[in-house]
């Protein structure tokens, strides 16, 4: 079972989402603020609603109602992009655009928010203006954040803060630098994170805000609170709460306090941490947000759990179970199921445990796969995006240089026309070397692209299938060995659940095996021992290994193999292809069903067929079996898993040792597969 801090995952998305959010007070100032200003301007003798000037202020209005007059803010927004549509005022067609977005973002539908920002970005003359440009980046960054979509987030992240620094705006460079820091904390990398939070302190210190540097210190401390530096945490803590108090900043005072409960939480003082995850829920109840609400709900059931208090820490946590679900926060609700599982289990309710354990597991797992998969796409986000950034400065030194050529043979035309052919000559060499120079390069690029591709690949594969098929099954067994241990009625539990993880750790083994074997023939220069094997004893080795297998599916085998067949291969490697081909005719075959091993010389091989009499498959299906780009598993007919690697290996095998592989099947009337080795006549 796949098991996170509680608090982790959580309580980050609320310190990313609060950046974006200045104080409640602060909003309704400015909010009174634009209402003056737009009431002078209808109360001016020469006003019009058609003027860049007033839409601008609606824009501005719309903006600082984001949080607390939403319907408001709706209404503003669709009346500035009206205005803007009517007079072609494109730059406030685009600021009302980003206010939607924004408000679709705050208040719940986030895929409308992407849709909205992705249609704002294929505007061409979006780059003429940088500040709203940054703007709709960040807001699709947050949308991205929000679906749990890492690697997008940090591509437009990252989008942002090479404009930002093209742009040398320092508030963007800070908020760019403060978000990235936020995922990498989000992902646990740790090391990443401070490094872009040393990056927003240099900023912070040029913007001399108080405000802001009490943002960084609140950030700062919760990550120190995760590596475990709680004395530093908490100097932190006191520093944030002396700027925020003073500023009166009442969303990062909210998220601060929430930071100080899971200060105490980690010493479990969980009276101390009750009372600021109530500060914090107090202080956050004017803010519509749903995803930090249920954060905040979760601590202080946590709280509760840790005091007690059963029936209140099992509402709030159902309560921020259900507000997870409705936001889309898979890891929040994995948390939640967990803690659900914790309390019904303390209060020996076993129907209700044994539910919540089994949702924990299920997304556990999923969160898994998800978590190996994101992770190898924000490392090619990362290479994607250097990438670019180094095409994009070859294009403009390549441009630069063009115009230095240009330059020099514009001076060099006011001297003589023998200066003006030497220079267009040198050029022209100079072109094709640098053409042949780039040409190569391309080559060696396309190469080092392929072998890239093919080792992700192999990674993704590799992380699949230790994540799923590995990781499973052992994590079930831990928590049936804990619940053993620690629980009265652990023994109901093991005997109940030894039975299929026996069956799973036999899986695992024979996985494992293939995952090893598999590894070797990836790697280059690997060797193979080939020696004469006699067939038919190999074969009956492994009839014997899944004896209980073919017993307790009533199979009958029909072992036709010649005792005096031989082949020249690899003794090892002849033992898995035919352990593979084998286990999947078992698997595959129902029960009271028939298999047969048969061999027969054919010139200069033997040829040794397994038939079965199962499921059979279609020929699509038979296409995927040895693809190295798409994976291709089936359950057999009780269920059992499989990796997609077996045949894969075994078709990598064959063709070492010589061989040929050949696959006959049919739906429903059974497969044959078909392994042509050397034979050895002696």
């Amino acid at each position: 079972m796949h098991s996170k801090s509680n608090y982790k995952h959580n309580f980050i998305l609320f310190a990313f989402v609060c950046f974006s959010f200045f104080t409640a007070i602060a909003q309704k100032d400015s909010i009174q603020f634009y209402h003056q200003k737009i009431s002078q301007l209808i109360n001016s003798p020469d006003f019009t609603e058609n003027s860049a000037q007033y839409i601008d202020k609606l824009n501005q209005l719309s903006y600082y109602q984001r949080l607390i007059e939403q319907d408001s803010m709706l209404i503003n927004s669709e009346r500035a992009l009206e205005l803007s549509r009517k007079n072609n005022y494109v730059h406030g067609e685009l600021e009302a655009l980003a206010n939607l977005a924004t408000l679709y973002l705050y208040a719940g539908p986030t895929d409308k928010s992407i849709e909205l920002c992705l249609k704002v970005i294929e505007n061409t003359e979006l780059s003429n203006f940088p500040k709203t440009e940054m703007k709709i980046y960040n807001i699709l960054g947050q949308g991205y954040y929000f679906k749990n979509d890492y690697p997008s987030t940090y591509t437009q992240f990252l989008h942002t803060l090479a404009i930002a620094e093209k742009n040398s705006d320092q508030f963007h460079l800070f908020r760019m630098n403060m978000n990235l820091g936020t995922i990498f904390s989000r992902l646990e990398d740790y090391e990443e994170a401070l490094k872009y939070y040393a990056a927003t302190f240099k900023y912070v210190k040029k913007l001399n805000d108080p405000t802001k540097e009490a943002m960084l210190l609140s950030n700062m401390a919760y990550l120190n609170i995760n590596l475990g530096n709680l004395q530093q945490a908490k100097i932190e803590l006191d520093e944030t709460f002396a700027l925020l108090e003073k500023n009166k900043h009442i969303t990062w005072l909210s998220w601060t306090y929430s930071t100080l409960g899971s200060y105490y939480l980690k010493l479990n003082d969980f009276k101390n941490a009750l009372i600021n995850y109530q500060k914090s829920f107090d202080l956050h109840d004017g803010i519509n947000d749903v995803k930090a609400k249920a954060n905040i709900k979760y601590g202080l059931g946590k709280s509760y759990f840790g005091l007690n208090n059963l029936v209140k820490a099992e509402k709030l946590i159902n309560d921020s179970a259900k507000l997870y679900e409705s936001s889309d926060h898979d890891a929040g609700l994995e948390d939640a199921y967990r803690t659900l599982y914790e309390i019904n289990k303390s209060q020996n309710d076993e129907a209700e445990s044994l539910k919540y354990l089994e949702l924990t597991e299920k997304l556990s797992n999923d969160n898994f796969k998800k978590e190996n998969r994101r992770n190898l796409m924000m490392l090619n986000a990362k290479l994607n995006f250097e990438k670019e950034k180094e095409d994009l400065k070859a294009q403009n030194e390549l441009a630069l240089n063009k115009q230095r050529k240009y330059v020099k043979w514009s001076l060099a035309g006011l001297f003589t026309l023998m200066v003006i052919v030497f220079l267009i000559l040198s050029a022209t060499k100079r072109e094709k070397i640098l053409n042949k120079k780039l040409a190569n390069q391309a080559g060696i690029l396309n190469k080092n692209q392929k072998s890239l591709t093919q080792i992700n690949a192999n990674q993704d594969r590799l992380f699949s299938i230790v994540g799923h098929d590995l990781r499973g099954p052992i994590n079930s067994l831990n928590d049936i060995l804990r619940l053993y241990l620690e629980d009265p009625e652990g023994k109901v539990y093991f005997e109940k659940f030894a039975p299929q993880l026996k069956e799973d750790l036999e899986q695992v083994q024979f996985t494992m095996d293939n995952l090893l074997h598999w590894g070797k023939t990836q790697m280059q220069g690997s060797t193979i021992n080939i020696r004469s094997i006699s067939v038919k004893h190999e074969l009956d080795t492994i009839l014997q290994l899944y004896r209980n297998e073919i017993k307790k599916k009533s199979i009958v085998i029909n072992n036709q193999v010649a005792t005096n067949h031989n082949v020249f291969a690899d003794q090892q490697q002849f033992n898995i292809i035919f352990r593979n081909l084998i286990n999947n005719a078992i698997k595959f075959t129902p029960n009271e069903g028939l298999i047969t091993i048969s061999t027969e010389i054919k010139d200069k091989n033997l040829v040794i067929q397994v038939t079965d009499t199962g499921v059979g498959m279609t020929e699509a299906d038979i296409q995927k079996l040895f693809s190295n780009t798409e994976n291709f598993s089936k359950y057999g007919t009780n269920l059992e898993k499989g990796t997609g690697l077996g045949l894969r290996l075994v078709k990598a095998m064959v063709i070492k040792n010589d061989g040929e592989i050949i696959v006959k099947s049919q739906p429903n009337q059974g497969s044959q597969f078909i392994v042509e080795l050397p034979v050895d006549k002696a």
